[in-house]
């Protein structure tokens, strides 16, 4: 990878990430599923960016190298000499270069495999975690999973390992959730409610949709916060489908409920949607589901002229093309003057043959053909032909010939290039007072816009904070309702332990069609007083969480 190519990439997808992130916070009045709609649009965007840079127009834009790297010869490299092996002749070196393009390459590899590594192994955990769970079958969950209209296939598994609610896979998708949680049925319509969305909404095809675009343009800052923001706003557009089909004050004390208890491990949670998450982002989402007091409108209209503006602006921004102008910078420094030509190739003379004489002793044998540097290698010319010998010969005189046109060339631009400065800075000194002008136009309109977002903000945190305030209010609403069942509870487990008023519950029951016997009765008495205690000690969380975190 080239600098200029990274450059152009991190440049290109940095405003398509900007863009769908100031529009997704221009719409912060507007529904969670309508921001999450355009940051998934700039997703989408953000993948076919490279399509886009491959197959469209070009429009070359030309950018300064600095002067350490201006001249090939100077970039920095790292050299490995190999030595010649004994009793060869050499003449010329092959140092090996690990060059940095190579080197930017191996580092950009290394992050995409890193990042999409990571969402892979996650995919994998929760894949087993699916096969080696069982199907729920529990009354409650299955009547709850039918009354919720869920689509046709959806599967939900309870397995030992999974700690928070969770849902993965394309539509019709699993829902996993823990062994703990299929003894709460309690929690049933919250969590299916919150799941179902996400399938619905195809939510988890859109979270692989974004790890991917990390994946690819994973030194980008601005990619990693649209991922966050997409994130956010997905599970906020949950939120808001799950409270639709529930009362808000039941859902909020469900959702503070499981995340108390449950922590879903980190691996899986990246490939998975889950239903809990931190105590930031749990205690806006509660402030959001506690303020919204009515369903707003949709406008599908202002949906589609944004994500039309989005493409209006990466459309032409992936036909910019950075080309680089490392030769032109003797405006910066004095050109440097051409390399000297490569000094040819000097081939060892054959030897003479060596002549016996009866008195003499043997002639030493001759010494070895010469050897000659190709391509970085050591050719030893005694193992080639005549005309391989010639061929190669041939090359050499050939590559020498266009290394001279090349540094006529490479000046020739260097004059091209000092006229064409010299144009500029002519243009420059007469387009100066246009410029000052626009700048102060420029400071003035910064300076409006910096007021308004000043007092946008300070109203948003009034919000917030009355937000906040009555959120904690209904926590603890939540937590006197909550040990005013317990004490029910504990009082419902005394009665059932009289004979004659199971005989009135078992009478009950059975006038609405149900048949319920004293053994259940009993059982159900032993049961509820830990039911109750644990109503309390859920309570109890929810009053200390009402004080501290929100």
């Amino acid at each position: 990878m080239t600098w200029p190519l990274f450059l152009e990439l991190l440049l290109k997808s940095g405003v398509i990430a900007a863009a769908g992130l100031g529009l997704s916070a221009l719409l912060v009045a507007r529904p969670a599923r309508e921001r999450a709609a355009i940051l998934r649009v700039s997703v989408c965007l953000l993948l076919a960016l490279p399509l886009f840079i491959w197959l469209g127009p070009q429009v070359e834009l030309a950018w300064l190298n600095p002067p350490a790297a201006a001249e090939l010869p100077e970039t920095r490299s790292w050299r490995l000499d190999l030595q010649p092996i004994a009793g060869v002749a050499v003449s010329g070196e092959a140092p090996a270069r690990l060059s940095g393009p190579l080197i930017a390459a191996f580092a950009y590899a290394a992050g995409l495999m890193l990042v999409a590594g990571r969402f892979a192994l996650g995919v994998w955990v929760l894949n087993r975690w699916t096969e080696t769970g069982r199907p729920v079958t529990h009354r409650v969950w299955t009547e709850t999973l039918a009354r919720l209209d869920a689509p046709a296939g959806a599967r939900l598994i309870a397995s030992p390992r999974v700690r928070a609610p969770l849902s993965w896979g394309p539509p019709p998708g699993v829902i996993l959730i823990g062994e703990d949680a299929v003894r709460r049925p309690e929690t049933a319509q919250a969590i299916l409610a919150h799941e179902l969305a996400h399938i619905r909404r195809g939510d988890w095809v859109f979270a692989l949709m974004s790890r991917l675009a990390l994946a690819l343009f994973w030194f980008n800052p601005l990619v990693w916060l649209l991922h966050a923001s997409l994130s956010a706003r997905t599970e906020e557009a949950a939120d808001a489908l799950a409270v639709d089909r529930m009362d808000r004050h039941a859902y909020a004390r469900a959702l503070l409920d499981l995340a108390s208890d449950f922590a879903c491990p980190a691996g899986p949670q990246i490939a998975a949607l889950g239903m809990t998450g931190s105590p930031a982002s749990l205690a806006k989402r509660i402030s959001r589901i506690m303020k919204a007091r009515q369903k707003t409108a949709s406008r599908p209209l202002a949906l589609f002229l944004s994500a039309g503006a989005l493409l209006a602006v990466a459309t032409p921004l992936a036909a910019v093309e950075l080309t680089s102008r490392a030769d032109d910078i003797s405006w910066i420094a004095p050109p440097a003057p051409p390399a000297p030509p490569a000094p040819p190739i000097r081939l060892a003379p054959p030897a003479p043959p060596a002549v016996a004489a009866p008195p003499a002793p043997p002639a030493p044998p001759a010494p070895p053909a010469p050897v000659i540097v190709q391509d970085g290698r050591y050719i030893y010319l005694g193992s080639l032909s005549v005309d391989e010998q010639r061929e190669i010969r041939a090359d050499a005189d050939a590559a020498r010939r266009d290394a001279e046109q090349a540094r006529r060339d490479a000046e020739q631009a260097r004059q091209d290039a000092a006229d064409g400065r010299r144009e500029v800075l002519e243009a420059a000194r007469v387009s100066q007072a246009d410029i000052q002008r626009a700048s102060r136009d420029a400071a003035i309109a910064a300076r409006e816009a910096a007021t308004h977002a000043r007092a946008a903000a300070a109203a948003a945190q009034e919000e917030i904070r009355t937000a906040m305030i009555q959120a904690r209010a209904d926590m603890r609403r939540g937590a006197d309702d909550m040990d005013r069942g317990a004490k029910q509870m504990r009082a419902e487990a005394l009665r059932l332990r009289d004979p004659a008023y199971r005989e009135q519950v078992i009478a009950d029951n059975r006038s609405r069609g149900n048949d319920v016997t004293h053994a259940e009765l009993i059982e159900l008495s032993r049961t509820m007083p830990g039911q109750a205690d644990d109503m309390v000690r859920s309570a109890q969380r929810m009053r200390e969480q009402a004080a501290s975190r929100l």
